[in-house]
């Protein structure tokens, strides 16, 4: 089943906790909500779900306005972030609960309902704890008991708010890559909420960045990490360096180095060094003759470390830190006007270089992203 939001806008009292919010997930896909604490995502989920009425907008079900159905009348199974099971209750009766409570009409026999709640726990990989009480399972256990009872009335949407939060970082990890083997199984149409960018990029098939009721940036997890379309994206997903600098005639000034990008190049055009990438917002390329305030934004990963100058932009920096630990080595160093950087090396790079704390190196910029106050991101650069 498909979903449509068409410019939802909700309000408490005189706040508004979402700004006009319209995108559509496609059906069978697997969508997170992600975005810091107040940016609206578990409020526009309840609206998916019922519980909550905005003040303007629709909510379409496969083309179908719900806006002003019940959430019972939706077909909509909710996982909470706490579970929120009957403690007096077994597993199985848990996940039975759903079905014993449907009307009377629509109540499956006693055979059928124990049969669909045993194909249940088999799905969720709790068969041998059928007869245990939620006291005696395990954080990761009881959310996928709370997930088997959304399942149990066969719901057309599946939304899950903060699914894994209440668990420890192993667990978590175990168990959203279980969720996708089991999104893949069921091909539900499934929203789910997360403020956790790994646990997004990882699990879902699109992505939808929300901050203080805006939508920054919708698109698969390789496109919003790779090609953030604003600073508060790239900061917002994962490690960044961010350099102040200024843009003035075609060129990126940072610091102790410079970044040409061409007047007049084409948006396809490339050089041995450069790929420059120009995007709507930046209008004729002229407006930046004059000095603009630029950020320039570039991930550890992307940066490198010399001994010597190299024909990429570079910059002069002191090594203050090492982090050998795990298959990333960390290196933490800081330029002669004291900004710090952080670079990721592989391990086989960095026994390469035989780095050491205080030495002086030359960081060279693989890829970078220019954003403008006026203009958002206005260039990207790739070796």
């Amino acid at each position: 089943m498909s979903i449509e939001l068409q410019g939802i806008t909700k309000m408490f009292g005189d706040f508004t906790v979402l700004h006009d919010v319209q995108f559509t997930i496609a059906t069978g896909k697997l969508v997170a909500l992600l975005g810091p604490s107040g940016s609206g995502k578990t409020t526009l989920l309840r609206i998916i779900a019922g519980l909550e009425v905005p003040e303007r907008g629709a909510v379409l079900f496969e083309g179908v306005d719900v806006t002003h159905h019940r959430a019972s009348d939706r077909q909509v199974g909710f996982v909470f972030q706490h579970y929120a099971l009957f403690r007096h209750m077994t597993v199985f009766e848990n996940v039975a609960f759903g079905l014993r409570v449907k009307p009377r009409r629509e109540r499956p026999s006693k055979t059928v309902l124990a049969a669909k709640v045993w194909e249940l726990l088999r799905l969720v990989q709790l068969e041998p704890l059928a007869r245990r009480y939620p006291s005696q399972l395990s954080g990761g256990q009881r959310q996928r008991v709370a997930l088997a009872r959304a399942l149990a009335v066969q719901p057309k949407v599946l939304l899950l708010d903060e699914p894994f939060g209440a668990l420890d970082a192993r667990v978590r990890q175990e168990l959203r890559r279980w969720l996708r083997r089991l999104h893949d199984d069921i091909g539900i149409t499934s929203v789910f909420v997360t403020h956790d960018q790994e646990e997004a990029l990882e699990l879902a098939d699109g992505v939808v960045v929300m901050r203080e009721g805006h939508i920054e940036q919708i698109g698969t997890p390789e496109e919003v990490y790779e090609h953030p379309a604003t600073p508060f994206v790239y900061r917002f997903l994962g490690n960044v360096n961010l350099f102040h600098g200024r843009m003035e005639a075609g060129t990126v000034h940072v610091g102790d180095f410079t970044l040409e990008f061409p007047l007049g190049t084409p948006p396809e055009a490339t050089s041995a060094a450069i790929l420059s990438r120009y995007f709507e917002q930046s209008g004729e390329y002229c407006a930046f003759q004059h000095a603009t305030p630029a950020m320039v934004f570039t991930r550890p990963h992307l940066l490198e470390i010399a001994h010597q100058p190299t024909a990429q932009p570079h910059f002069r920096a002191t090594i203050t830190h090492l982090n050998a630990a795990g298959p990333v080595v960390k290196v933490e160093l800081e330029t002669p006007s004291g900004v710090v950087v952080h670079v990721e090396l592989s391990q086989e790079r960095y026994r390469q270089l035989q780095l050491q704390k205080g030495a002086e190196v030359f960081v060279s910029v693989k890829t970078m992203h220019v954003f403008t106050e006026d203009s958002g991101m206005i260039a990207e650069s790739i070796e």
